[in-house]
């Protein structure tokens, strides 16, 4: 991922600085000051910059100097991790998966109650992880208890094992509830820490940098108005604390299972567990309907569509309408595509000018607002050209460039086809109009009235 992002950033004229380590800054009314150490040379050296940003990690310097608010736990429980070198192909090659989660007494304290081994390499190259009691402190493990804990997994002696690294994680559960001060803003693990359980830590720091990025942007073309800036707090800061709060809960819903595989309750092996959960009588058909349930609750965290893309905006960005949104389905596991305000704008196959599908998520966004509307929309269309504003588009569906030939727009779109939804460059709405056939409507006025409501400069 880092190759992608230096290759497509540098392409866009972005100097990067590696052996490099922030110190501190200072920041003014114009500008901040920040001063950084090169690890080849020892030197220090200074950058002034208009804005400075601290994506810098779970223990983010960056933040902890801007006095940014923290709440939450850090370092609830803790996991031992080893990375280890071993040929396990015969295990997992029919079954291939990154994860493998083993039920095992060995490895049943902590929250998930389980063991695990994570591909690194297919299928020779692997990190081994386990619980343990943080009150006690930091274990000391010898090479000799690894490879007997890596057997206890495997179910059988693992032979030719290169034992690479030994490491301790621990679980947080911490969430900053202000993202910046001044000229100085925080984003990703800095803001946001939490485990990797639900698979949203990196989805949501891109998402963090996607909503930043662009209103830096236009703070510094003068396309907005300062105030834009503000909204970064306002939008990300309950996404934030919404997706530790999820993070942490699909681990602690383990315990569901572990109640099933009984390692607290007398069973020490896993031939006690396996006979307790395929006992041919009543209990035994109690705890295989307990095991159902409990598999039945981790599609939160393995099959949650809604955790991500029902985050709903509400900022001075957003033109939120009166009406509160209902969700038909439960919020966390389904999607409710919709293009109310604050919402993402609903993916939908078009037929482009090339005969080609092509989603509404891609043709918006590239650093611009899009207004969406339809063939009898061209008053907007009009409109926005007589502004011939830099930073705004006009796309209508419907129109030989993007056919509706699948009607899926039509029926996700909320809105007349003479209305319009005002999609921000991160995908998100802004606003939207319902129905424009009045004879009298003023498309221009509308149009210039709701750009300056969402902070920017006309």
């Amino acid at each position: 991922m880092e190759a992608l992002l230096v290759k497509n950033a540098g392409e866009r004229g972005a100097i990067y600085n590696f052996n490099t380590e922030y110190l501190s800054h200072v920041q003014d009314k114009d500008g901040v000051t920040a001063t950084f150490l090169n690890l080849i040379t020892n030197t220090e050296f200074s950058l002034r910059a208009k804005y400075l940003v601290g994506m810098d990690g779970a223990k983010s310097r960056v933040l902890e100097q801007l006095g940014l608010p923290l709440e939450g736990v850090m370092a609830r429980a803790g996991t031992v991790y080893v990375t280890f070198k071993a040929d396990l192909s015969q295990y997992v090659q029919h079954r291939p998966a990154i994860l493998q989660w083993i039920v095992n007494p060995e490895a049943s304290f902590g929250d998930l109650g389980m063991g695990l081994l994570r591909a690194i390499t297919p299928w020779n190259e692997w990190i081994m992880g386990w619980g343990f009691d943080i009150s006690k402190g930091e274990p000391q493990v010898t090479e000799e208890q690894v490879r007997a804990r890596l057997n206890a997994f495997v179910g059988t002696e693992v032979e030719e094992v290169e034992i690479q690294k030994l490491s301790y994680w621990y679980v947080n559960q911490t969430w900053a509830t202000e993202y910046s001060k001044g000229r100085v803003f925080c984003g990703g693990d800095a803001v946001h820490r939490h485990p990797p359980s639900s698979g949203l830590g990196s989805n949501t720091c891109m998402q963090d940098a996607f909503n930043l990025g662009w209103k830096l942007a236009y703070a510094v073309k003068g396309w907005a108005a300062p105030s834009l800036l503000d909204s970064y707090t306002t939008e990300r800061a309950p996404v934030g604390k919404q997706i530790v709060a999820r993070a942490n809960q699909s681990r602690f819903d383990y315990k569901y299972l572990k109640e099933v595989f009984g390692f607290d309750q007398g069973v020490t092996t896993q031939k006690q567990m396996l006979e307790r959960i395929f006992a041919e009588d009543e209990q035994g058909a109690e705890i295989r309907q307990k095991l159902f349930e409990a598999l039945e609750i981790k599609n939160f965290e393995f099959n949650a569509q809604g955790v991500e893309l029902n985050q709903r905006y509400s900022s001075n960005t957003v033109i939120a309408e009166s009406e509160p949104e209902i969700f038909e389905k439960d919020e966390q596991l389904y999607l409710q595509a919709t293009t109310r305000p604050g919402a993402k704008v609903p993916h939908t196959w078009l037929i482009n000018a090339k005969s080609q599908k092509q989603s509404t998520l891609d043709i918006t966004g590239k650093g611009r607002f899009t207004l969406l509307t339809g063939l009898s929309g061209k008053g907007w269309k009009q409109a926005a050209e007589a502004l011939d504003l830099p930073y705004l588009d006009v796309t209508q569906i419907g129109s030989r460039d993007y056919r509706d030939v699948y009607g899926t727009w039509n029926a996700k779109s909320e809105i007349h086809e003479s209305g319009a939804v005002l999609v921000c460059p991160d995908g998100y709405v802004a606003w939207r109009y319902q129905d424009s056939t009045n004879k009298a409507f003023d498309y221009e006025n509308t149009l210039k009235a709701v750009l300056k409501q969402v902070q920017l400069v006309i």
